[in-house]
């Protein structure tokens, strides 16, 4: 049994980094799109083809429909995950810097492990919470070497979308308990999608004009970050022993995002990059082997006589 449980776990944190490295190229294909697509319609862009995509793999598998008392719980999935994350992360991004974006966004996995371990008893131990602090302390160098830090309200209004991310981690998984994770991915993202229809008349305006390289950024990361991210992403919730191992590797994501911009554009990375980018995978290693170190510990000091 407990093998089981091992490797549905190792499953989930192998679909949870497969997750985090599509999500890492949506950033870069959405500073192509930005471009020529505004952030609202770009959201009902992205998401709407993400819910074609979907529905048409819902209708292969033949999910069904959600039952009718539970279409508020993915009403609310849709908003908190979608809708209103990305209207919040939206306009904090035309006050703030990216580099104060990708510190708030590194908050998502802190704020997750709080609440899980008030809500459903969910326990990191010692090492966990200090490997969580050094993979956070990986993204403030990561980010913010040689960059400024800016506060006022955009800050106010990404702190309240990395909130929306870790109510979505967390309620996903009263989701994942009574649908399989294509049902419960595929009704979340088609109820955000129907939300953002709010912006199709300045979306039709803005696809009429765009050129082709941005309209395949749009659907690039409807297909990969979107559809498939989400899928993997929900998957990877629901195999998980504990929430906060899963959403641990989203501090992995600003890493990778950083890297694909090298590769991509050709810069060299700073000392910045190169010092926060050890401290998190550091942090990663010790988060996912701290149930292997700490009987070692134990042992240690057993027979050190402590």
């Amino acid at each position: 049994m407990k093998q089981s449980s091992d490797t549905s776990n190792n499953s989930a944190l192998i679909l949870a980094f497969l997750t985090v490295m599509l999500w890492s190229t949506g950033f870069v294909f959405t500073r192509i799109a930005v471009r020529d697509i505004g952030p609202f319609p770009l959201g009902l862009l992205r998401y709407g083809s993400a819910a074609v995509i979907l529905v048409v793999i819902g209708l292969v598998k033949r999910i069904g429909l959600p039952t009718l008392k539970d279409v508020p719980l993915f009403l609310v999935l849709g908003a908190l995950g979608f809708f209103f994350y990305q209207i919040f992360f939206n306009v904090a991004m035309t006050t703030i810097t990216a580099a104060t974006a990708s510190v708030v966004t590194a908050t998502v996995p802190v704020l997750t492990a709080f609440f899980a371990s008030l809500l459903f008893r969910e326990k990191l131990g010692n090492l966990g919470w200090i490997a969580v602090c050094l993979e956070f302390a990986g993204i403030l160098v990561l980010t913010l070497w040689q960059r400024e830090v800016s506060i006022g309200w955009g800050l106010a209004w990404m702190i309240i979308a990395a909130l929306c991310f870790a109510g979505y981690n967390l309620i996903q998984r009263f989701a994942t308990k009574r649908y399989t994770p294509v049902q419960s991915t595929v009704y979340t993202i088609v109820a955000s999608a129907f939300m953002f229809l709010l912006f199709l008349p300045q979306a039709i305006e803005e696809v009429r004009t765009a050129p082709v390289q941005s309209l395949l950024a749009v659907l690039f990361m409807g297909i990969f970050p979107s559809a498939i991210g989400f899928l993997l992403w929900t998957k990877a919730l629901s195999i998980a022993k504990q929430i906060g191992d899963v959403t641990n590797f989203m501090f992995v994501t600003p890493l990778l995002s950083t890297l694909l911009e090298i590769i991509l554009i050709g810069d060299i990375p700073d000392t910045g990059t190169i010092i926060g980018g050890l401290m998190i995978l550091f942090g990663v290693a010790l988060f996912n082997n701290r149930a292997r170190l700490v009987p070692r510990q134990h042992a240690i000091l057993r027979k050190e006589g402590v």
